[in-house]
């Protein structure tokens, strides 16, 4: 085995090691998981709710961060991209970083909402 492939073979081994973990702490069975195109080390999907790459997996493991709240850091983002806001990292929002409290959220979606149905009631009228 030459450098190249040794330290290829290193670094998978290294990512599987905590994949395996970050689900043994999530307690999933990794028959649901999987690296996004088969390119160990980039993103790994945990079942069909979370997306994470390297750095993510590193940070939940040395951390100890639970499933939900990875799940929730996911979801918060989810709705900072729907009204353009920043997105926060793991590490910050694990870290208590400032965020758009969720009562704002849903007051902008029902705004949103409104609009649209405004928009609607023109375009039949028009």
């Amino acid at each position: 085995m030459n450098l190249k492939e040794k330290l290829k073979k290193d670094f998978e081994d290294s990512c599987e090691a905590y994949v395996k973990a970050m689900l043994n702490n999530f307690e999933i069975d990794r028959s649901s998981c999987f690296w996004v195109a088969d390119e160990v080390g980039g993103v790994f999907m945990v079942g069909d709710m979370l997306s994470l790459n390297m750095q993510d997996i590193v940070y939940i493991v040395e951390n100890d961060i639970a499933y939900d709240d990875c799940v929730d850091w996911q979801d918060y983002n989810l709705w900072a991209n729907e009204f353009n806001f920043n997105h926060l990292n793991l590490k910050s929002w694990h870290m208590g970083a400032p965020r758009v409290p969720q009562e704002t959220f849903e007051k902008l979606r029902g705004m949103k909402k409104e609009m649209e149905q405004l928009c609607d009631e023109t375009r039949k009228k028009f």
